[in-house]
This record gives structure tokens, sequence and C-alpha cells, in this order.
């Protein structure tokens, strides 16, 4: 798929946006501190200023004197109603004592007590009356002791009396109306030198307005250069998620298009060593000794070749053989072109051509293909012609061995090939899932190694 186009936050725009209100804010920089200069020279005249000063120091002298007086003031009245108070229960208290007989004082108490004793005294009084006055006396005599403890209570009522006229005389003499009348005659002359110097405070106050307002208009510029900051850094982010995304998306793309390559590639090599392994096995090897059967004997008939597969034909070809080092014959001459006959001189008369067999004997020639197909077997080359027959029995040996193991190991082949074929299958859905899962490269170049 196309890729998509993510568009940039526009940094220039951004940094022109600023740039202006920066120069906003520089001018009225200027005008703040012309404002600042002008307030500083509009000031109230240095000797109103002391005497206004001095007024209020004096003002603040008086009104702390009249605090404190105030105070003790406020503690007097306290202690007059407190005193006040206890006078009120002392006097409701005594009032109830004394309301309970007819006397006022201790003298009455003992003039009617001595009247009752005379007429005891007498004899003339029946018992009754005298027992009747008797006890009265008793009782007169303990409302005597009663009296002593009321006079007590008299005498604290009197202190309260006398401590409450103390106090507010006292009170009265704290009403200092000379302080009072120098604090109004302070603030009167405060209130003038406040008026005479109005114009010059609401000029002041002009200009602080003025300054104030235009602070107020820097800080909303500051705080637009924040906005627009903002915006731009949470545009940025924007871009930078979608681009990640982007790159995100791109990246499982590539990873699962490989996935899909890696799938076929492994699954097409297990089939390749399949179907391998469905040719019988030594195929090779029996066909190249039918060949040298046919070389060292040419009255042998060499069977027709199995086709093989392209695919195989093709693997094998491409694939490294280790190759046996052969020691030659010192007395063995390779052709490099066009061969000799095997025999030469076989085709002509044995009496007639005796110089030229043993000549034909001594120079036996065999040619290289030959000699590389031997060394696959493991069989030596022979060095002359009398050692062709052994050759040809160690050939048809090899012959025999390899037919006979064919088709058990042909089998062999089949089952591990099928076997290799279902291991590769569970391990492509393992890296299927590993890849799909977010596995690393490492986890799927270690299957393929595997495979």
């Amino acid at each position: 798929p196309a890729r998509r186009f993510i568009k940039r936050p526009d940094e220039k725009a951004r940094s022109e946006k600023i740039s202006k209100l920066n120069d906003e804010i520089k001018q009225k920089d200027i005008t703040i501190n012309e404002l600042s200069n002008k307030l500083n020279s509009t000031k109230t005249d240095s000797k109103v200023f002391d005497e206004r000063k001095a007024l209020q120091k004096e003002l603040s002298e008086l009104i702390k004197i009249q605090s404190l007086s105030k105070q003790e003031r406020e503690q007097i009245h306290d202690q007059i109603k407190n005193i006040d108070s206890s006078l009120r229960r002392k006097i409701s208290e005594l009032q109830a004592q004394t309301s309970k007989n007819n006397f006022k004082n201790v003298e009455e108490i003992d003039k009617r007590v001595q009247q009752l004793d005379d007429l005891i005294a007498t004899g003339d009084l029946k018992i009754v009356d005298e027992r009747k006055y008797v006890k009265e006396m008793s009782s007169l005599r303990k409302l005597r002791k009663d009296f002593s403890q009321i006079e007590n209570q008299q005498k604290s009522i009197d202190n309260d009396k006398a401590k409450i006229a103390e106090l507010k005389k006292k009170l009265s003499s704290l009403q200092n109306k000379e302080v009072q009348q120098k604090f109004e005659e302070v603030s009167k002359r405060l209130d003038s030198l406040n008026l005479s110097n109005q114009s010059i405070n609401e000029k002041r106050n002009d200009i602080y307005n003025k300054r104030r307002d235009l602070i107020k208009e820097k800080d909303d510029l500051y705080n637009q250069i924040r906005t627009i900051k903002k915006e731009f850094d949470d545009e940025f982010k924007k871009f930078k998620s979608q681009l990640d995304e982007e790159k995100k998306k791109r990246k499982e793309e590539e990873k699962l298009q490989n996935l899909e390559e890696q799938k076929i590639e492994l699954r097409q090599s297990a089939e390749l060593k399949l179907q391998e392994a469905k040719i019988p096995a030594f195929t090779q090897e029996i066909n190249s000794i039918h060949t040298l059967l046919s070389y060292f004997d040419p009255s042998h008939v060499k069977p027709q070749p199995k086709i093989l597969p392209t695919s195989s034909v093709t693997n094998n070809t491409n694939r490294t053989t280790t190759k046996r080092t052969v020691e030659m014959p010192s007395d063995l001459v390779v052709l490099k072109k066009e061969p000799a006959a095997f025999f030469a001189g076989t085709a002509g008369k044995k009496n007639k051509h005796n110089k030229k067999s043993s000549s034909s004997k001594k120079n036996f020639t065999v040619e290289p293909d030959i000699i590389f197909a031997l060394s696959e077997l493991n069989i030596a080359l022979p060095s002359s012609s009398d050692e062709v027959p052994k050759t040809l029995e160690e050939l048809k040996a090899k012959l025999t061995d390899f037919e006979a193991k064919q088709d058990e190991v042909t089998k062999e082949n089949i089952l591990k090939a099928e076997e290799n074929l279902a291991k590769i299958d569970e391990k492509i859905k393992k890296l299927v899932e590993k890849v799909l899962g977010g596995e690393s490269d490492e986890t799927k170049q270690e299957a393929e190694v595997e495979a």
C-alpha cells in the first residue's frame, strides 16, 4: 500500500507569531517604564509629606493611649459587674434570714430574753407558760448566734458597696477629654493635608491604573505565547505519534511479508527434500556403476537410466561434493581429448602385433571422468589391463550391495523427509505465532537454521 503523508507542524509560522507577540511586549515594556518614571516624578511636597508623617505618628500614639484607656475602663466595668453580682447575692441571702423573725439586731433579742427571764423569776407563771418561755429563750439564744453571722454578712455587703463606689470614681477619672480633643484636632489637620494633596493622589492613581492595565495586557500576550507553544507542542506530539504509528505499520507489513517469504522458502525446501527422498536410493551410484561396467566391459548392457526430477537434478548439480584424492600409477597417461580404444590393438592378430600389444599394455590409458567415478565409489583405479577383471568384480559387488539396500534406504529417506516436513510445518506455525506476537528476528533465524 502507498505510504500515508504525515504533515509536520509549521515551525516557521509558530516562530513568526511568537516574534510578533514579543514585539508587542517590548512596546508595552517601554510604555510601562515611561509611566514608572512619571510616577516617580509625581510626588507630594517633602514638607507636606514630613508634616503628614509626624501627624500620623502622633495620631497613632493618641490611638494607642485611647486603646489602653478603653481596656482599663473595660476592666473596671468588669470588676464593678462582678462585685455588684456578689453584692446582690449577699443581700438576698441576708433578707432570707431576717424575714423569718421580728428582730432586727442582737440588742432586741437580748431585751426579749431578759424580759422572759424576769417573768420566770417571779414564780407566778403556770408550768405550761414557764415551759413555753424557757423554750422561747432557748430559741432566742440560738437566733442570737445566727445574728452574729448576719452582722458579718452585713459588713461584707457594706465593703462591696464601698468598692463599687471607689471603682466608679476611678472610672470617671479615666474619661480623658484632652486626649479625645487632641485626637480630633490631629485628624482634622490630616484630612486638610489629604484634601490639599488630592489632585496629586488622583494623578498618581491614574498613572497606577494605566500601568496596571498595561501589565495585565502584557500578561495576556505572554499567555498567548504559552498557548501557541502548547498548541504547537500538542501538534508535534500528534505528528510524532502518527509518524511512529506509520513506521510501526510499515514495520509490521515488512515483518508479515518477510514471514510469508520465509514460510514459502521453508516449505519449498522441505518439499524439495521429500521429492529427492522419493527417488530410489543410490540411483546415482547405481547409474555410475552401470556406466563403469559398460566402459570396462563393452558387452555389458546398461539398463535405461531413471530420469531424475528437474529440481532434484538441479539441486544435485549445485551440491558441493567432497572429492577423494586418487593416487595414479606412475605409468598412467590421462587423455584430455579424444580417448583411444580401451584396449589398444585388441582387434589385430596376435602373432603379427606382439610388439604393438606390448606397447599398448605399457601405455594403459583411462578417461578423467572414469577416474573420478571410481574414486567416488572408493574402488582402486586399475593400473593395467590385467587388473580390469578385478575392478569389474568390485563394481558388480558394489552394484549388488546398493540394489539390496535400495528399497529399505529409500523408505527411510522418505520417512525422514516426511518427518522433516511435519517438523517444518510445526516450526512455521510457531514462527507465525512468534512473529505476530512481536518476537524478535533472532527467533525466526533460529527456526530457519534448525529447519
